[in-house]
């Protein structure tokens, strides 16, 4: 069963919400965040759908002042939906646009222990290149991971 990526619309957001209540718990910071994120990032916030259900999203954004890079800010998949290639085509999807928009190099944060986070990431060209202690805070290291993009294949 294969998904269909594409971007945000309105009537996902109650969806989104629950895939963040489902990996967290939390509920209002993650609400805000997808409320933000949805009117921030349009053009970046991309949304798995399975059976008319979102099953997962990945959200980028654009580093200002004519930069040439991008970070991946959240990728989820449902749980239930894991191991399904779900989350490999939502980053590959937006690391297109990104392409396509002219970065030249992507970043995101990952946690040391999600070692399924970072084999996916690795699997679609990213490499770690440093360890953040404290990065979201007390005991919230990170490993920050970057992708060179190739412009030749274009």
């Amino acid at each position: 069963m294969d998904s269909h990526i594409r971007l945000f619309r309105e009537g996902d957001y109650s969806g989104i919400c629950l895939l963040e209540i489902q990996e967290k718990g939390a509920t209002y910071p993650s609400s805000v965040f997808i409320r933000q994120a949805s009117v921030l990032y349009p053009s970046t916030f991309l949304v798995a759908e399975l059976k008319g259900t979102p099953a997962g999203y990945c959200i980028g954004a654009f580093c200002e002042g004519g930069s040439s890079e991008a970070w991946i800010l959240r990728l989820r998949v449902a749980p239930t939906c894991r191991r399904r290639q779900i989350g490999s085509d939502l980053v590959t999807t937006l690391l297109g646009i990104f392409l396509q928009r002219g970065v030249a190099d992507a970043y995101l944060s990952v946690a040391p222990e999600n070692y399924a986070a970072r084999n996916l990431y690795h699997k679609v060209g990213f490499r770690g290149i440093s360890l953040q202690k404290g990065y979201f805070g007390g005991g919230e290291d990170r490993i920050i991971m970057a992708a060179q993009l190739n412009h030749s294949q274009e």
